[in-house]
């Protein structure tokens, strides 16, 4: 099953696996709603899905798609290729994530894997110490009230990110030097597991760190630190 709420990617993934003799689509779904009404029904093996940005409800719909088909290996599609979208997957309950970066053959091999019953987000944070010490201390977290690991003034500077200022505007705007607003972007970098500073916003938001009020995050998704 590919639930994929974008038209013309979801026409271009059916094209991709329609191609392959050993993979049938039962069903190609827009909407995850349309897709818990009928996955029942259709009984596929793997479903691969475009969630919601917003995790909760991310979270509520593979919960609802695994009851209906609790046999069925869940595949998260979209997003990055970085540690921050490994370990959204692993909190929705996936078995593997492909990113939108992802080329038809990786994400053949992926259904594949997940079908002869691997796991491949286990297979990674098994050889990956320091993200199952990450995924646990968001656990951890999580437990808590989903504490967030940035300082109130790193979220002070990502807030002003997802305005769109630069590291310029934010420097006076917190009355603080541009040397400091850099120390605090690698800082909210690395403590995320995130290559950009859109990136970083988009995460957080997703985790409910950092609410966006309407404000444009006018970054494209590989501009540098300023």
């Amino acid at each position: 099953m590919v639930v994929e709420p974008r038209t013309l990617l979801g026409v271009g993934v059916r094209d991709v696996l329609d191609r392959e003799d050993d993979i049938e689509v039962v069903a190609q779904l827009r909407s995850p709603a349309d897709a818990i009404r009928i996955v029942g029904a259709t009984a596929p093996d793997v479903i691969l899905v475009n969630l919601p940005s917003e995790l909760h409800a991310a979270a509520e719909i593979a919960r609802q798609l695994r009851r209906e088909t609790p046999n069925a290996a869940l595949i998260l599609m979209g997003g990055e290729d970085d540690d921050a979208s490994i370990v959204e997957a692993v909190e929705v309950g996936a078995t593997a994530h492909v990113a939108e970066i992802a080329g038809p053959a990786e994400l053949v091999a992926t259904i594949r894997r997940v079908a002869e019953g691997d796991n491949p987000l286990k297979d990674e944070i098994i050889g990956r110490p320091d993200l199952f010490e990450r995924i646990v201390a968001d656990l951890r977290q999580s437990m808590v009230g989903a504490a967030s690991p940035l300082s109130p003034r790193e979220l002070e500077v990502l807030q002003l990110i997802a305005r769109g200022d630069s590291n310029l505007e934010i420097a006076a705007d917190l009355d603080i030097s541009v040397y400091t607003v850099n120390n605090h972007v690698t800082s909210i970098l690395h403590k995320l597991g995130v290559p950009n500073r859109t990136r970083a916003v988009t995460y957080a938001v997703r985790q409910g760190w950092l609410a966006l009020d309407d404000a444009p995050v006018t970054e494209s998704e590989g501009a540098p630190i300023d």
